[in-house]
């Protein structure tokens, strides 16, 4: 053998080396990104339910609690989401002795270490003294597994 044809040949295997080491990191990185992802489903699946329809339906505790807002109670708040639809239902009751128009709010979602998630504007229907109505409030973005609300009037 020539010394241009040893020399070719050891390019050759070089850039071998080079390429299945390339592959061997690739693949690790995709296996780590795949645990990541596994670990992220895990996480986003701590306060949903899924229903048989598929309708996600958030279960944190938090979301159970009565909200006071200026006269205006609102239970029974129910978060769920279905095909990439997120609706905020509660039921709002008027507390005054006086009727309530139609309420701007704005509610801003939390996860489990308090820390904001989203904020999202709404509208609280009109209420008469001492009735209820049902809210509903919705975006098109996965908000389902939220651990807490807190709901203000916006001005």
């Amino acid at each position: 053998m020539k010394k241009g044809e040893i020399r070719m040949i050891g390019i050759i295997i070089i850039i071998g080396i080079v390429i299945i080491v390339g592959m061997l990191v690739m693949i690790g990185k995709k296996h780590k990104g795949e645990e990541k992802n596994v670990e992220e489903n895990n996480m986003e699946e701590k306060y949903v339910s899924i229903l048989e329809d598929g309708t996600k339906l958030n279960i944190s505790e938090k979301m159970k609690q009565v909200r006071k807002i200026e006269g205006i109670e609102i239970r029974d708040i129910q978060l769920t989401n279905q095909d990439g639809v997120t609706v905020i239902l509660g039921t709002v009751t008027n507390t005054t002795n006086s009727d309530k128009g139609i309420t701007p709010v704005k509610i801003t979602l939390y996860n489990d270490k308090g820390n904001k998630i989203e904020e999202i504007e709404g509208i609280i229907p009109s209420v008469k003294a001492g009735e209820s109505e049902q809210m509903n409030i919705g975006t098109s973005v996965d908000y389902s597994n939220a651990y807490d609300l807190k709901i203000e009037v916006m001005r």
